[in-house]
């Protein structure tokens, strides 16, 4: 999951339609057009999600702060079923420290773990995050979501693959950069764990893992900072 400043509800929506182009168009610019579960992007087939699920309830369907944007995928495995869980546009769910995604391997499940503490009142809503994005990530329980994970996991392994590229670049070069080269290089890969970037908790939680890049790149914010003083 990622963390999401979500905008005021648009002044120039008027219908009682909330796949109207102005809300999507917001919520596409509010959510960086990532899905809030599975954090793909440029997916064809998007949903205007109820986080809450609306149970044809007229003021759930149309409230602002209820719409989500999402994939087909994931909103037909949320469905109705899920309404206990942490919201990314609240700024007290810490979402980004709660949820780690871990990727290894194509055939492998993604493992997502709640961190969020076993006494912390919100420890209930992880675990149902938790099971939900397990799931988004995973399900092959029919034809189309065979095929919806397939997709899915082809655009996580470019991105894993791009970041992999990127390391290999870094420890390759790094002896020979000068320390603004360093600052500008470090940078862009800090650019990628930020949450307007396709899959950020996949690539956080692979740095999360890799001490050597995760130290290297301390080192060079610390000559940032030594910089900046």
């Amino acid at each position: 999951m990622f963390k999401v400043s979500k905008s005021a509800r648009p002044t120039d929506w008027t219908t009682k339609d909330y796949k109207d182009p102005v809300v999507v168009k917001q919520l596409k610019k509010d959510f960086h057009g990532k899905c809030y579960i599975c954090e793909q992007k440029h997916f064809p087939n998007l949903n205007v999600e109820h986080f809450i699920p609306h149970l044809d309830d007229e003021t759930l369907k149309l409230d602002w702060n209820n719409l989500y944007y999402a994939c087909s995928r994931c909103n037909l495995i949320k469905n109705k079923y899920y309404n206990n869980m942490l919201d990314c546009c609240n700024e007290n769910h810490l979402v980004e420290e709660w949820i780690k995604v871990y990727y290894r391997m194509p055939d492998e499940d993604i493992e997502v773990i709640n961190a969020c503490p076993n006494d912390h009142s919100y420890h209930p809503k992880a675990e149902t995050s938790k099971e939900l994005i397990t799931k988004c990530f995973n399900n092959a329980n029919s034809g189309i979501q065979e095929v919806s994970k397939e997709d899915l996991r082809d655009k996580i392994i470019d991105v894993h693959s791009e970041f992999l590229d990127l390391r290999r670049e870094f420890f390759k070069n790094l002896d020979n950069w000068l320390d603004e080269e360093k600052i500008v290089e470090a940078r862009k890969i800090r650019h990628r764990l930020n949450s307007h970037y396709p899959f950020s908790a996949i690539l956080r939680g692979h740095m999360e893992k890799d001490t050597k890049w995760r130290n290297a790149l301390e080192e060079i914010e610390n000559i940032e900072i030594q910089q900046s003083a």
